[in-house]
């Protein structure tokens, strides 16, 4: 029966004192409902916070089993979360704005894995010492209209 115990103790010794943590390869992003062809597998953005106005990093991968064509637009929409209505909208060239930036050409056939640089957006009206935070969805869409890629999910923007 003690040694019993004392295993018990050592295992709750150790489990306790060695957390299990996996990185959140999407930074909190989830697929959007639906059926996309392709699927994004890492979207990482530093800073997080996002600062107004200063150079961020996006870190974007996945897998296309559809071919991502030159011309393809990468859509990010500020969307309300009770009843998905949306905010506001930026469409981005994604060949020209991610892919080759990170050495790469369009079209993008089967497993992708960029770094791209940008400037987060900022203007004279935008709020002041303060951090807001977005629900967003981001989707990458071929030059036919074709949804391939779609994640949304939550992130913060500092402005100064």
């Amino acid at each position: 029966m003690n040694n019993l115990l004392v295993i018990f103790l050592i295992f709750v010794t150790f489990a306790s004192s060695t957390p299990i943590r996996r990185q959140d390869a999407l930074s909190g992003f989830k697929p959007c409902k639906g059926n996309f062809p392709n699927e994004i597998t890492t979207y990482i953005y530093t800073p997080n916070p996002l600062q107004a106005g200063q150079e961020a990093t996006i870190h974007i991968a996945g897998k296309a089993t559809v071919t991502i064509e030159n011309g393809a637009l990468y859509n990010i929409t500020g969307i309300t979360g009770f009843d998905d209505t949306q905010i506001s909208h930026r469409e981005i060239s994604f060949c020209e704005a991610i892919v080759t930036p990170s050495g790469f050409t369009c079209p993008v056939k089967e497993n992708f894995d960029f770094i791209a640089k940008f400037v987060e957006a900022s203007s004279p009206n935008d709020p002041k010492n303060t951090v807001k935070e977005y629900l967003i969805r981001i989707q990458i869409t071929n030059p036919d209209g074709k949804d391939l890629s779609c994640i949304e999910g939550n992130i913060k923007i500092s402005y100064p």
